[in-house]
Formats: structure tokens, sequence, C-alpha cells
């Protein structure tokens, strides 16, 4: 499925997506402290398709808010988009770094329940300061692209998981981002829908250049990547 209907490609930056260095994260103290991450490097280059893998417990979800900018990492620096997170001291300067650049897709969802389809894709764009006008013609372009035009007035209750994810899916790329963050997307819907959203995530890295990171046990979605990072003992390793 293509999103070339409402996004024309992009050019890709030269500059590295995100650049990761020395990140450790630690919680307790003394004999009770627990290391989550541990020394972890990384750099992503534009319009790259990571997938990080691990088992259960192994810090994926932790790093991924780290990298997001949703949590402080113990020790480190994480760069995103030029910006050093660590800078960024007040939550104001990383709230509007995502807002700009960045999408999120989560396993739960995170629709606003009291607003309906519609509401939920042009809620960004009208904090962003878009018009009321061309960010609700935008969503209900997403949504109609992605089998939802006769779902717009739906509260996120009326609808099914896999069209709440569709739902979730146009939000994230409302904003046009460089970047998308995705933990476990497809992990609460069936295996037919998780492959139609599995293939409208690879629609918006192929048709817009945007850099996707998720974390996935599905070792499909997994294969699709262009990267396979595995976290084991706090630690990130390239997966050949």
């Amino acid at each position: 499925m293509s999103l070339n209907g409402v996004f024309s490609a992009a050019t890709a930056s030269a500059e590295n997506i995100l650049e990761v260095h020395h990140l450790s994260k630690h919680v307790g103290q003394g004999e009770h402290r627990l290391s989550i991450l541990t020394g972890v490097e990384l750099v992503v280059k534009p319009a790259q398709s990571i997938a990080l893998i691990g088992e259960s417990g192994s810090g994926k979800s932790t790093l991924l808010g780290i990298l997001a900018g949703l949590d402080d990492g113990s020790e480190g620096d994480v760069k995103l988009l030029g910006e050093s997170l660590g800078a960024l001291d007040d939550e104001d300067g990383r709230a509007a770094l995502r807002a700009r650049d960045v999408g999120f897709v989560f396993q739960a969802f995170m629709l606003v329940p009291t607003l309906n389809a519609l509401e939920n894709v042009q809620l960004p764009a009208l904090l962003r300061g878009e018009s009321d006008a061309h960010s609700r013609t935008q969503a209900e372009q997403l949504l109609r692209q992605l089998g939802l035009g006769e779902r717009l007035h739906h509260l996120p209750a009326q609808l099914s998981g896999g069209e709440q994810q569709r739902v979730a899916i146009a939000r994230a790329f409302s904003g046009r981002p460089r970047v998308l963050f995705a933990d476990e997307p497809t992990g609460n819907l069936d295996r037919k829908t998780g492959e139609r959203i599995v293939d409208l995530l690879f629609s918006l890295n192929r048709d817009y250049a945007t850099t996707l990171i998720l974390v996935t046990h599905d070792e499909q979605l997994a294969a699709r990547c262009e990267r396979r990072l595995r976290l084991l003992d706090g630690k990130l390793q390239e997966v050949a």
C-alpha cells in the first residue's frame, strides 16, 4: 500500500537521524541497583529501518523511550535529529522536537477516547498550530487512504483493534515525521491485520524516507528491516 497520494518523496538529509554514545540506564541504589542498559552505542542514518529485538524484559521499550526523548538515561548522550536531548533540559523543548519531526505508534494505540477517528488524527497538527481546515483535510485523506473512510466519525471504542491501530498510524503519519518510533505495533493484532499494518509502516519508510525504529518480537517484521539490533545483557549488538 503506497502513501504517495498524500506524501511526496522526501530528500534524505545527510546528517545522522540518531547518535547514541555511552548510554546507560540504572534503577535503584547500592546493592539494589539494576543496570538495564550498559554502554549502548548506535548511529542511525536517514531512511533506515531498524528492528530492536531481544527477550522480554531486556530493556527494549526502555531504550526506545530514551531514544525518543520520553525518558532519560543515567549516563551518556543521545542526539536526535541533530539535537542533544541532554541539552534540552526541559520537557517543553523535547515536546517541541517531537511535535515537529517525530511520530509514535504504540501497542496500546493511545487514542483519545472522547475524540473520533478524524479528530484523533487531526489533533497533533492543531497542536502544532496548523489551521483547522488544512489539518482536517489531510487527516481525512490519510484515513480514507488507510481504508477508514466510513469510520471518520467513530469513537475509538466503536472501532476494532486493527482499525484503532490504523488510526494511530494515520496520526503518526500526519506530522510527516522524519523518524517514527513504534513499540510492538502488531502486538495486539491478529496475523492478517498485523501484516497490513506492517505494509503501512514500510510504505511510510519507502515513500517519505521516514526512518523507522521498531521494537518487536515478530521475526517476520524484524526480517523486513534493513538492520536488526539485539539487546542482550544491556548491550546492543548488530545481527547479521
